[in-house]
């Protein structure tokens, strides 16, 4: 079975992890929106707060910008080279389409082509049906009798001979 080389495991992980960060990018800019709007005019800020904390707030007062949109957006450049980044590295780079390539990409997609076939073998075998048909069955034990008169075979448990109709 073919194994997938570690430069694309190392680039799968890669892309996990830009899009872990680009998330936690984009979900945090809520979580400052959240924090501005609570008390966006006072300043929102207990009296325990830091002087640098106050005065960076009352800063983006003054400018009216509030929380940065900037963040968000790299959040989401981040996610979306991530999943381009885990693409390529779970297909390849002809699997996923990056070369055009057909030879490349049935050499790339070879890993998951097997594992496919291994778990449709899987799913068959558990199937009853499926074993009935492929499976030899076991042949059951016929008795027959033979009529006195006329010398047919008639199944065990019929009453009439099938050639003469006398009684077996």
């Amino acid at each position: 079975m073919a194994k997938i080389s570690k430069e694309r495991k190392v680039t799968y992980y890669i892309g996990m992890g830009l899009i872990v960060i680009g998330s936690i990018l984009f979900i945090s800019t809520f979580i400052e929106f959240a924090h501005f709007m609570r008390d966006p005019f006072s300043g929102g800020f207990s009296s325990g707060d830091s002087v640098i904390d106050t005065y960076t707030f009352r800063h983006h007062l003054h400018l009216g910008t509030g929380p940065s949109f900037a963040r968000p957006v790299i959040g989401i450049v981040l996610v979306i080279g991530g999943i381009f980044l885990m693409n390529v590295g779970a297909r390849g780079a002809a699997g996923s389409g990056l070369i055009l390539d057909p030879d490349k990409a049935r050499e790339d997609l070879k890993p998951f082509n097997e594992a496919k076939g291994g778990m449709v073998n899987d799913v068959i075998s558990n199937i009853d049906l499926v074993d009935k048909i492929t499976k030899p069955r076991d042949e059951k034990e016929v008795v027959k009798i033979r009529c006195k008169a006329c010398g047919s075979l008639n199944d065990e448990d019929s009453n009439y001979c099938k050639g003469c109709g006398r009684e077996v």
